[in-house]
């Protein structure tokens, strides 16, 4: 979950339009098809749309939470990236549906991050999740993060599975039910 979303403000047409051009077709295990792109700025449409695709138990283990909307202003925040500081990744099928958002988003003033994912219902299974991930820690290395958090439920063993492959790290406090994971995105030695 991400715990502390950026207020809505204006960013820079240079990181928007380089992000246009920066799509990847990936051809998933089942054999379907998805382009990973970033997230447009101002793309609250794909962010509602995404957020329908999510069922009560993915919104939960996502929102750690009864969260049942997105209200407009949320929507907005998330939707405002500026591709160093707030980065989002989407999957979108050859359709034009978003089935998964992958983000990160710095803590001021630091080289952490928190980073969320979560990948509609009907498309979950397929390696979505984990190839967001990889690809949102990708960007986080290069815009000079080196920890990423998240908070997750203990009892959600796939994403605890999917952030492990990221790096080392490790979870505070382990016993309880909602944990914090720290991933550390410096290269091994």
């Amino acid at each position: 979950m991400i715990t502390q979303i950026p207020r809505a403000t204006p960013t820079m047409a240079a990181p928007a339009c380089a992000a246009e051009s920066d799509e990847d077709r990936v051809i998933l295990r089942d054999g379907s098809t998805v382009v990973v792109r970033p997230l447009a700025t101002g793309d609250v449409a794909a962010i509602a749309a995404w957020f329908e695709g999510l069922g009560p138990e993915t919104r939960h283990a996502r929102f750690l939470g009864g969260v049942t909307m997105l209200d407009d202003r949320t929507r907005s925040q998330l939707a405002q990236v500026d591709h160093r500081d707030h980065e989002a990744l989407t999957a979108v099928t050859p359709d034009g549906a978003v089935v998964g958002i992958a983000r990160y988003i710095r803590f001021q003033q630091s080289s952490t991050a928190e980073v969320a994912v979560a990948v509609a219902d009907h498309w979950r299974g397929r390696g979505i999740a984990s190839l967001l991930l990889q690809q949102i820690a990708a960007r986080a290395r290069a815009a000079g993060i080196d920890c990423l958090t998240a908070l997750c439920l203990a009892s959600n063993t796939a994403v605890l599975g999917l952030l492990s492959r990221l790096g080392p790290m490790t979870t505070t406090p382990p016993e309880a039910e909602v944990i914090e994971v720290q991933i550390n995105l410096l290269p091994r030695r």
